[in-house]
């Protein structure tokens, strides 16, 4: 007898890629309005808030896919995966527009650090905003490891907080 269980991984990969092209969409839709640098937060909240949506709705496709059936261990598994998914992407999609599509994002994005520190600590000198710059910029590619733990992390949790309201036998 088989199993009709649908695959986790074709749910991640799915809704994974849909976070990844909406939020390029928007990330490309920033710089040709040259909001890229304008410091907001509304980016990052944004991301996190689709990325939430996009997991749960992913966990809710495959219960009513299975039948109504998820366990906690599926969602939790259904959400890691959907955001290790996400990451990837959003770390492809950095190095490309690190690289190809804004040349100098890191002295750019030291730029605006450097004015948000004078702004914030009035109290560091010129050399002490320098050198944090220089380090920001010398230590960019650590971000890529990172982002990838936050989503996953962030996938986790949501995932499992999910199965825990969604679940069924």
């Amino acid at each position: 007898m088989t199993s009709n269980t649908p695959q986790i991984r074709n749910y991640a990969y799915k809704y994974g890629l849909i976070y990844g092209a909406i939020t390029i969409v928007f990330s490309l839709m920033l710089h040709f309005m040259d909001l890229t640098y304008s410091g907001s937060n509304f980016p990052q909240i944004f991301g996190y808030v689709l990325l939430a949506v996009l997991i749960i709705w992913a966990i809710v496709s495959f219960r009513k896919d299975n039948q109504g059936k998820l366990s906690v261990g599926q969602a939790t598994k259904i959400g890691t995966a959907t955001a290790l998914i996400s990451a990837i992407i959003t770390v492809l999609y950095i190095i490309v527009f690190a690289n190809v599509i804004e040349p100098d994002f890191a002295e750019k994005l030291g730029e605006l650090t450097s004015e948000q520190l004078r702004e914030k600590a009035p109290q560091l000198t010129e050399d002490q905003i320098s050198q944090q710059v220089v380090m920001q910029t010398k230590f960019f590619w650590v971000s890529y490891p990172f982002i990838l733990i936050v989503y996953s992390l962030y996938g986790l949790v949501l995932g499992w907080i999910t199965g825990l309201f969604t679940k069924k036998a």
